[in-house]
């Protein structure tokens, strides 16, 4: 179990899974993303967090649950200059994974630093 002290600008709330309502975010992904809202400097909106493997976006995936399954990975609600700041900021603190989806109503940034896999290539940037 984490201890969110370590993660002053995160509370537990804002990563649970909205499905299930479990949590098992890895704490060296929470150390790392700590790092970069530091740096960062401005809140930072988690819009998604760990997602159990019967999320329905995670069972609705044709090649097996993703990268919120692992706790490693979340999704920042931002847009424009911001997203473009944080994205260079996250590359630079590791993040491996950034997918990028900056048009409509929901505007994100996906992180993640997931190891590089056949099935799952890193460093990797996509967008939705």
């Amino acid at each position: 179990m984490l201890n969110w002290t370590q993660y002053p600008n995160f509370r537990p709330e804002e990563f649970r899974c909205k499905h299930t309502g479990k949590l098992n975010m890895d704490a060296r992904y929470m150390e790392r993303l700590q790092a970069l809202r530091t740096d960062y400097g401005k809140p930072m909106v988690i819009s998604s967090g760990y997602r159990h493997e019967t999320h329905p976006i995670e069972a609705a995936k044709e090649d097996g649950p993703g990268a919120h399954t692992t706790g490693r990975a979340s999704d920042v609600a931002i847009m424009g200059g911001d997203a473009l700041k944080l994205m260079a900021l996250a590359v630079k603190r590791g993040f491996t994974g950034v997918g990028v989806s900056q048009k409509g109503s929901k505007r994100f940034l996906h992180l993640d630093d997931l190891p590089h896999e056949n099935r799952r290539p890193r460093p990797w940037l996509w967008s939705y």
